[in-house]
């Protein structure tokens, strides 16, 4: 049922864009744009149906439109009906050839359509004429088939011409949606892997607790001590022992999963910092009115380590963006790269509410965070600023400074050594490191 919905409707569009036409050669003849429209829709919203069922409907409603709208106008049925026959054969004789030149609409190459198209228009416009004029179309054959060769050519382009478009524009769409999916990979990707260096970074931790844990053990075991009170430390190394086997399960399982998903060596910073720009435009949604993003690119340089630069900036940029939403007000975030010397400069500025004396000190130290959730009332985990100086101190040998005044935004500057960004990695020792 579905399919005859469909049917009748490619057919009721083809009927009433019947309605554009001219008169050629006769008043019985008629050329009409419909057919510009008719091989579009075959191949696109017919494609998995029968085109000689589409045709063969719309030759039905083309011929009952034009009737009724003639009877209406004054003619006689049967002079009506007479006259407008041809038109109706037109479209079964479409049927038919497309038929057999185009036995899969829905899989047929450019190639092959446009000249069936063509011969289609063509050989149809030729029963239709000879059918309206009978022995006088064979008096002036020549110039009448020429003129509908051409006004065939002319149509075919056309409808070709709507065919590449949409197919470009299908095309452009599925780019547009790929470069959606790959930022929003790149970006997960990076703060993935930006957790997994501080997780490693955590089972130091949890491999010192679990030795101090079981030195107790030792050093209770010479003592006169409850024999419960040596078996609660042996325990406790137990657990934490279990506890780091399952912490690095799930680090070595993140860095599988992103392995497999996103592989990639080496990436420009323009193309970091646009990523970076365009993803924190569409995460402003109607607030990117209230505030602008202006991020530049200087200097221009290769990494491979660009998910640990991308989580730092991103951080920065996050960081700014909320600052001055929760202000309440409008301002604009800044990002500059540029190269001095042997070192790459990053800035990343806003003009918020800037940051106040008694928190500038402890912004990079772990746990501090003067942000909380006004629905929920929790206090964020104040690891981001902490992160964002470790991995720049840690990952690239660089440094980062703090300046800002209440009321006038706050401005970070970034510097790392351009050996540190521009390296390449062993890939050997990388991943057995």
């Amino acid at each position: 049922m579905k399919n005859w919905k469909r049917i009748f409707l490619i057919g009721g569009l083809v009927a009433l864009s019947s309605q554009l036409y001219v008169n050629l050669f006769t008043d019985s003849f008629r050329i009409s744009g419909a057919i510009v429209l008719l091989p579009v829709l075959l191949v696109t919203a017919g494609r998995d149906l029968s085109s000689l069922r589409i045709c063969t409907v719309t030759a039905g409603l083309v011929f009952l439109l034009r009737f009724v709208l003639a009877f209406c106008g004054g003619s006689v049925a049967g002079e009506a009906a007479v006259r407008l026959l041809p038109n109706a054969v037109f479209y079964l004789c479409y049927g038919v050839l497309f038929c057999r030149l185009v036995p899969h609409p829905h899989m047929v190459s450019r190639r092959t359509l446009i000249p069936a198209i063509y011969v289609c228009d063509l050989a149809s416009n030729l029963v239709e004429l000879f059918l309206s004029e009978g022995a006088a179309f064979g008096e002036a054959f020549f110039p009448e088939l020429l003129s509908l060769a051409l006004i065939a050519l002319a149509r075919t382009l056309l409808g070709g011409g709507r065919l590449a478009a949409g197919t470009w524009y299908r095309a452009l769409l599925r780019r547009e949606e790929h470069e959606k999916r790959y930022r929003r990979l790149f970006l997960m990707t990076s703060d993935l892997k930006n957790e997994v260096y501080f997780m490693r970074k955590n089972s130091e931790e949890i491999e010192s607790v679990m030795g101090n844990a079981y030195r107790l053990y030792e050093q209770l075991s010479d003592l006169e001590v409850p024999a419960e009170v040596k078996q609660l430390s042996l325990a406790i190394a137990r657990d934490v022992h279990e506890i780091k086997k399952d912490y690095f399960r799930i680090i070595q399982g993140i860095e599988a999963e992103i392995a497999e998903e996103y592989d990639e060596k080496r990436m420009h910073f323009r193309d970091i910092l646009r990523i970076l720009e365009t993803t924190t435009a569409q995460a402003l949604g109607e607030a990117e009115a209230s505030v602008r993003l202006d991020f530049h690119c200087g200097d221009d340089f290769q990494t491979q380590k660009h998910t640990a630069l991308t989580a730092v900036l991103k951080n920065l940029v996050t960081n700014a963006v909320e600052a001055i939403e929760g202000a309440g007000g409008s301002g604009g975030v800044q990002v500059e790269e540029r190269r001095e010397g042997d070192e790459y400069l990053f800035i990343v500025s806003d003009d918020g509410p800037g940051i106040a004396p008694r928190h500038l000190p402890h912004i990079f130290q772990m746990g501090y965070s003067t942000k909380f959730d006004e629905k929920t009332g929790n206090i964020y985990r104040g690891v981001g600023l902490w992160g964002v100086r470790t991995a720049v101190e840690e990952q690239f040998g660089g440094s980062i400074e703090v300046a800002s005044e209440p009321g006038e935004g706050a401005v970070f500057t970034l510097r790392i050594p351009a050996a540190s960004l521009e390296e390449v990695q062993n890939e050997n020792l990388h991943r057995g490191g």
